[in-house]
């Protein structure tokens, strides 16, 4: 997982911004929770001048934004995912 983070940053350079939305105690929240509390830390370690924000909203649907130079935006859904899929989706939206 670090060496694909670490790609991650090399390989996205348009890339400005990450957001993951979530909700503290959802169901459909718990795989991104578990995402950010194993790999919050590795993914901000190896990318310090990377914006990456982890948002709490109780009732929220669990979402990944990520922002690119010029102002675009995507986001992609991570209702019911577990982490290793979160984990595929930060690639899939760091290329």
């Amino acid at each position: 997982m670090r060496l694909t983070l670490t790609r991650l940053a090399a390989l996205t350079p348009k890339l400005k911004e990450l957001r993951i939305v979530l909700d503290p105690t959802g169901d459909a929240s718990k795989g991104a929770r578990e995402f950010v509390q194993k790999f919050y830390p590795n993914l901000k370690r190896d990318n310090p001048n990377l914006p990456i924000m982890v948002r709490e909203c109780a009732g929220a649907q669990p979402r990944l934004w990520a922002r690119y130079a010029k102002g675009k935006e995507i986001s992609v859904s991570l209702t019911n995912r577990e982490a290793p899929d979160i984990q595929k989706q930060l690639e899939a939206v760091g290329k």
